[in-house]
């Protein structure tokens, strides 16, 4: 079994390079499969927030990283389902309530990961 820092180790990765991945197709197009995207999307909630979880990485402080994403991608799902916003988020950002959704569960599971280890506790 993977020991919790392997499990926040991996999960940092993959989100990082997920992000970077997207991030790039998006400056190119206007969709990736279903989800809307423009380079202001691409830039700002993909391809920085992967180039910058590559750095938190180099420095061993994946925890830190999948805490601050997840929160961020938390914030950004709120913001996708309240009605005041969604207007707006999808002006600028090209959001849309399957985006939320994505970045919903995406949050849920960074923030669960980063429970999982360890916490508020530091890490060993």
């Amino acid at each position: 079994m993977a020991t919790p820092k392997q499990v926040v180790t991996a999960w940092a990765w993959l989100v990082s390079l997920f992000l970077v991945i997207v991030g790039l197709i998006g400056l190119f197009t206007e969709n990736i499969g279903s989800l809307p995207t423009n380079r202001v999307h691409a830039l700002g909630t993909n391809l920085v927030p992967g180039l910058i979880g590559i750095g938190f990485a180099r420095f061993d402080a994946q925890r830190l990283y999948v805490l601050l994403v997840g929160i961020g991608m938390l914030v950004l799902a709120v913001l996708g389902f309240l009605p005041q916003t969604q207007p707006w988020l999808y002006e600028q950002l090209h959001m849309n309530i399957a985006e939320s959704i994505f970045e919903a569960v995406s949050g849920v599971i960074s923030v669960a990961v980063w429970l999982y280890s360890g916490g508020m506790r530091a890490a060993p």
